[in-house]
Order: structure tokens, then C-alpha cells, then sequence
């Protein structure tokens, strides 16, 4: 999977696309092709390393919008190739 990585808290510029290997939906959990992801308040704080809590290399973005790809054992509430708007916790 592709994915936006702060390799330093050094603002924006901190930023690397990079390629990680693909996550697998475990029990109780879906699997989403990110389609959007947006970066909150916090992670701002974060990637302007004013946060010195966070340890880099890490990927931000708990807010966004996906299509689920893999159900993890849930219901069928989560159909695959259905759209989710999701926030991370």
C-alpha cells in the first residue's frame, strides 16, 4: 500500500510517499482502500513536531474515506466495495 509518511517533524516538507506492505483485516476489524485522508489539528501539531510524544517514522491521517476491501469477520453490515466514511481510534 502507498502511503504518506513523516520521516521528521519538520512540517510538510517532513512528508515521504512510501510503500508499505498491505495490512490484513483481523477479527472485529475491516480492511479500507483509503480514497481520501485528512490531516486534523492534532497531526498538524504533531508533523511541526510540537508533539514530543511522537516518534518518527509514522503515518497520519485518522480521518477519511474508503472503500471496505476485506471484513475482518464482521457482519454484513460491512459489505465489500461499499464506501465508509471513518475516523481512527
Amino acid at each position: 500500500m502507498r502511503a504518506m509518511r513523516a520521516e521528521k517533524f519538520s512540517g510538510y516538507e517532513g512528508l515521504k510517499l512510501v510503500d508499505l506492505p498491505k495490512p490484513a483485516a483481523s477479527d472485529g476489524k475491516v480492511l479500507l482502500r483509503m480514497t481520501a485522508v485528512g490531516v486534523t489539528p492534532l497531526e498538524h501539531t504533531i508533523l511541526s513536531g510540537q508533539f514530543p510524544l511522537a516518534k518518527a517514522p509514522l503515518v497520519l491521517g485518522s480521518e477519511g474515506a474508503g472503500v471496505v476491501e476485506e471484513g475482518g469477520g464482521l457482519s454484513c453490515r460491512f459489505t465489500c466495495d461499499v464506501h465508509r466514511d471513518v475516523w481512527r481510534s
